[in-house]
């Protein structure tokens, strides 16, 4: 289906564009040693690897709470990592994301899959598609770098108007106490990202911000717009190890 573009003025993460540019597979993956200026970066064949297993451990959860596979929206798709594996298990799939570059990459990614799957760059939290159109979402490493958190609240206010009955979620987004290999106290994060909105808003680009939620903040979220059966899953990834918080639900 190729490249949509949905939105010809890009305003958000500029971060996340200037990424896309540079180093588009160690952005989606920030791995130690795998940037594109280290002796072994990622290949191409390493990243779809990567999204195969990833999505392998996810889908064990999401197939165990139920999963129609009729047509998925992702949600910052960055250079295709996961939407490689989205296009084996659904019919269709539309990937969304900022930046023109990582779509660019995700299409050369995606390979022979690519029929399967419409590109979109959005320029702000909306997805660019009708009412009840969808049966499934997926989104994991992207809310956690919105500047503010009524990003997130208003793509699942979104997803909820593109999703048909029955329809579900699965998105991953950090809670205190998981993602041990980036555990830090709350005033050393605040600290952090106050510091990367600086550099950000001076033309610096570093790491990206990192926010953790409470569970009960997400869950309320969820409630609030409507979402049924909503649950929190924490479990490893195969890949490295780490654990990872993925939130799920269910439109009446």
């Amino acid at each position: 289906m190729g490249l949509a573009l949905a939105f010809a003025n890009v305003k958000s993460d500029r971060e996340w564009q200037h990424w896309g540019s540079t180093d588009p597979f160690w952005a989606v993956s920030s791995w130690e040693g795998k940037r594109r200026s280290d002796p072994t970066p990622w290949t191409a064949e390493e990243l779809r690897a990567l999204g195969e297993s990833d999505f392998g451990d996810v889908l064990g959860h999401w197939s165990h709470y139920g999963l129609r596979t009729e047509r998925c929206v992702e949600i910052g798709c960055g250079a295709g990592r996961m939407t490689y594996p989205l296009a084996a298990c659904f019919r269709s799939v539309v990937a969304l994301d900022v930046s023109r570059d990582q779509l660019m990459t995700a299409r050369h990614l995606v390979g022979e899959r690519i029929g399967r799957v419409l590109l979109c760059l959005v320029d702000r939290p909306v997805v660019p598609l009708g009412d009840g159109s969808c049966t499934a979402m997926f989104s994991t490493h992207v809310f956690q770098h919105f500047s503010n958190y009524d990003g997130i609240e208003r793509y699942l206010m979104e997803t909820f108007r593109v999703l048909a009955s029955g329809g579900t979620v699965c998105f991953h987004t950090p809670v205190p106490g998981a993602h041990k290999s980036v555990e830090r106290p709350a005033p050393w994060m605040a600290i952090r990202n106050l510091k990367v909105s600086v550099q950000r808003a001076i033309g610096l680009y570093s790491v990206m911000e990192f926010h953790r939620y409470q569970p009960s903040r997400i869950l309320g979220t969820l409630e609030r717009i409507g979402f049924r059966d909503r649950e929190l899953r924490i479990f490893a990834m195969s890949s490295n190890g780490d654990l990872h918080s993925f939130f799920f639900a269910r439109k009446p």
